[in-house]
């Protein structure tokens, strides 16, 4: 998946194909993958791996409601490129309309439940990133 069209296509099967319990997270997954990618194209010299998978989060157990004990489905997502540098953005980047740019990692932190980035021995780094659905 080297570009942020073909992650979201994969990405959109993978949620149609894990049924109606995905869709309300579509719309957000698909926006997080494609700032991924498109970064990772832009800023990191390239995508060098790209996955991305559907798994049931655990659900609760003791004194909890049945709502609460109802698996909810994750979307994981981990995109390598070949740059060592760390993600950034500007701290006030989604509160600026008039900055050009600059917002795809603040909005892939605000919309995922986790992210993880770790700097691989060879080169670059992994980004983990997990988003409830």
């Amino acid at each position: 998946m080297t570009t942020p069209a073909r992650a979201r296509r994969f990405v959109r099967q993978l949620l149609r194909d894990a049924g109606p319990a995905a869709a309300g997270g579509e719309a957000d997954a698909l926006l997080a993958v494609s700032e991924l990618v498109t970064n990772a194209n832009l800023h990191g010299g390239g995508v060098t791996a790209f996955t991305a998978r559907t798994e049931t989060a655990p659900s609760a157990t003791d004194r909890s409601t049945a709502d609460d004990r109802t698996p909810h489905l994750r979307l994981h997502v981990v995109v390598e490129d070949a740059d060592s540098r760390p993600p950034r953005s500007h701290p006030r980047a989604l509160l600026d309309p008039a900055r050009p740019g600059g917002r795809g990692w603040a909005l892939v932190t605000r919309l995922a439940a986790a992210c993880e980035v770790t700097l691989l021995p060879g080169g670059g780094k992994r980004i983990s990133v997990t988003l409830a659905l």
